[in-house]
């Protein structure tokens, strides 16, 4: 009987701690800082999405001959292209198919570019 309520007065014990535990534990804080990481790199490939459709919808305004969306067009650019540069030093921790999605949103960005000029 006494051994019993020891038992569960550990096991009460232990489930109390276990946040507090878990909290200050070197490979739960390890875990935590990789999963930001993804959720930021993840987010910010979205916003480059997002930049990338943008820009193309401005373009296809641009080749009608508005000056305005021209002008925004070079403006959008210029951003997206330092926007890449931020999303570059993250290349190390992106899996490949982020990789693969900056690739696409950046050769769609191009092809844009380019349809602009001719």
């Amino acid at each position: 009987m006494i051994k019993q309520r020891i038992s569960r007065l550990v096991i009460i014990i232990l489930l109390l701690s276990s946040p507090i535990i878990f909290t200050q534990c070197s490979a739960f804080k390890s875990v935590s800082k990789v999963a930001g990481s993804i959720n930021n790199i993840s987010n910010m490939i979205t916003n480059y999405d997002n930049m990338a459709k943008h820009y193309i919808s401005v373009v296809n305004k641009a080749k009608t001959g508005n000056i305005s969306a021209i002008l925004e067009a070079a403006d959008l650019l210029s951003n997206a292209v330092d926007y890449k540069k931020q999303i570059d030093s993250l290349l190390p921790s992106m899996s490949s198919s982020q990789k693969k999605q900056v690739s696409n949103i950046e050769s769609a960005i191009l092809a844009a570019a380019k349809s602009l000029i001719k």
